[in-house]
């Protein structure tokens, strides 16, 4: 389960809601956060040169310093708020280029997982843009639930906001990898896990003009039916599990492209989350982020929690 979280932010308001959701899950599970704000040296810009028209890195340096140490106030001000609902919070602030020292951060606390939003709002320190999210993304075996502050309302903050965990199944085992953390979860906020598998449509070849357009339609529907049975199947074991485990779950089997679909099942409330697993890289100790899952973070205006298989 999660016990220590790390949520990069900005000074900006999304940031603070994200903080607020966040803080809720935490709660739920009784897990520890560290706040990080990251300063990028690259956004600052001194205009005042020498004589001779170099730019005085000294100044730069202690312009910096000077914000950390600002932020780091700031910073420390949430933390206290935080403190005072019962939760477990540090604050670090550290200067460098974002995505690299938010994976390095999260290593050197041991963090297992990293709460971030695709948002960028600060003008002077870097927020976290969704290139960053993709940075982290491909550069962490570490869980990563990403926050998309737009679309999460203050009725879904505090312990117990989450509904419904959505959990997309294909029957391998990597993406059954995500089954034990969404169980967690619901454990932990009374939420109802929903199974879910995706039939795709088949596809048949038909003669010039349309010949045997009914026969090919026949095929389709019943190649369907029999996927579709055997996903109930499959998805049934689950629920039973989850259900001896005291946890409320039901499957759902649905037909078409597998991202709409997961996109449309979690849309349908505003309490519910995606936890999914994606694919890795290989060899290396990095992974790369399916499209599948790449287009449910884009799409959903839900969490997402992705988990990479090295954290199975």
């Amino acid at each position: 389960m999660f016990a220590k979280v790390l949520i990069p932010i900005d000074s900006s308001e999304e940031s603070r809601t994200i903080v607020r959701w966040a803080a809720g899950l935490a709660k739920a599970t009784k897990a520890e956060i560290t706040l990080l704000s990251v300063i990028d040296p690259e956004e600052f810009q001194i205009v005042e040169a020498t004589a001779a028209g170099t730019l005085r890195r000294d100044a730069t340096k202690e312009v910096i310093e000077e914000f950390v140490a600002k932020r780091k106030v700031e910073l420390e001000i949430e933390a206290k708020e935080l403190r005072t609902t019962g939760i477990g919070v540090g604050a670090r602030v550290v200067a460098g280029a974002p995505a690299e020292m938010i994976v390095a951060e999260a290593k050197a606390i041991g963090v297992d997982l990293i709460a971030m939003s695709t948002r960028r709002e600060s003008a002077l320190a870097r927020g976290i843009l969704g290139s960053v999210t993709d940075r982290v993304l491909h550069s962490t075996a570490i869980p990563l639930l990403i926050l998309q502050p737009e679309d999460i309302t203050d009725e879904s903050i505090g312990a117990g906001f989450i509904r419904h965990i959505v959990v997309p199944l294909d029957g391998s085992e990597l993406s059954e990898t995500a089954v034990g953390p969404a169980t967690e979860i619901a454990r932990a906020t009374g939420a109802e896990i929903v199974f879910t598998e995706v039939v795709k449509l088949p596809i048949y070849g038909m003669d010039m003009g349309g010949v045997g357009f009914g026969a090919v339609h026949s095929a389709e529907a019943m190649d369907t039916q029999i996927q579709e049975e055997a996903a109930a199947e499959y998805l049934k074991a689950f629920v039973e599990n989850a259900e001896t485990a005291g946890i409320k779950a039901r499957a759902e089997v649905r037909v078409g492209n597998p991202s709409i679909q997961i996109v449309d099942e979690v849309a349908a409330d505003e309490g519910s989350i995606i936890v999914m697993a994606t694919h890795g890289a290989g060899g290396i100790k990095r992974w790369v982020i399916g499209s599948v899952t790449d287009k449910a973070i884009r799409s959903a205006h839900r969490p997402v929690l992705v988990i990479p298989p090295q954290a199975a």
